[in-house]
């Protein structure tokens, strides 16, 4: 079983000091630390020294950080990094917490975590809802831009009055069947 730890801060102004220090008060060896500099709002999978230090990680070690926010900012992203380390029996370590993920305390964390996570999901949701809505109300159209106009979809609607077979009128009007059929099922504008 070997400990690991990982440092992060935002810029390069930013020095990671004090992180190393409790790191190696609490046993960690200098050459089992990662740094790196870079957003905490980035998701751990976009940050290369974490994944490369999380792929070196085997069953039985640990993952030590000084606070929760160096493995991120955002609550479902470090769940995820947390369930996917614990799915490997690696534990994570939180110093400024006094949490380690693999005792009672530890999954009592996990499951305030994931509670925090879900809480986040369903703000989200209701921003995007929200969003929609409002949208909606100013009378945007949501969704893909038509790739025909409505001069063209009363043309394929005439086409098809003409008799003509869909493949025909496909590639009289240069588009896929499908988008044909799409056509048809629109009401022309009279």
């Amino acid at each position: 079983m070997e400990r690991y730890g990982y440092m992060r801060v935002s810029t390069s102004k930013q020095t990671t000091d004090s992180q190393f220090t409790d790191l190696t008060k609490d046993g960690v060896v200098p050459d089992h630390i990662v740094a790196e500099t870079l957003s905490g709002s980035l998701p751990w999978r976009s940050r290369p020294r974490l994944r490369k230090l999380i792929r070196r990680l085997k069953p039985g070690d640990s993952l030590t950080v000084a606070k929760i926010d160096r493995l991120g900012r955002n609550a479902i992203d470090v769940l995820t990094l947390v369930e996917t380390l614990k799915k490997r029996d690696i534990s994570v370590r939180i110093l400024n917490l006094g949490i380690d993920t693999s005792g009672a305390g530890g999954k009592l964390f996990l499951l305030l975590l994931a509670g925090f996570s879900e809480f986040e999901r369903n703000i989200i949701h209701e921003r995007i809802m929200s969003g929609l809505e409002t949208g909606r109300a100013k009378g945007k159209r949501l969704g893909r831009k038509p790739i025909l106009s409505p001069e063209e979809v009363s043309h394929i609607h005439r086409l098809r009055d003409q008799g003509l077979s869909i493949r025909a009128i496909s590639d009289t009007v240069q588009v896929s069947k499908m988008t044909v059929w799409r056509a048809l099922r629109t009401p022309t504008a009279v």
